[in-house]
């Protein structure tokens, strides 16, 4: 089973309108734990890492970005 990643998904400024839709369509891809933010033209969320390019492909989206996780040293 492929690892998990949390992502950010930029949603292009023109498709502003259709941002129900490529939500559903980024879910359809796999994307879990979801959270819109249309006012920003953002989604976060979790999918499994093998899936990134079928979310890149969705018409709509400008953008998909692994999160990075940063662990603090201990010494």
């Amino acid at each position: 089973m492929a690892e998990k990643v949390d992502v950010t998904i930029r949603i292009e400024e023109s498709n502003k309108d259709r941002m129900d839709e490529i939500v559903e369509a980024l879910k359809g891809g796999g994307l879990d734990r979801v959270e819109s933010h249309k006012r920003f033209m953002i989604v976060n969320g979790s999918v499994n890492a093998d899936a990134l390019d079928a979310l890149r492909s969705v018409k709509g989206v400008a953008s998909v970005r692994k999160d990075s996780t940063y662990k603090t040293q201990t010494r």
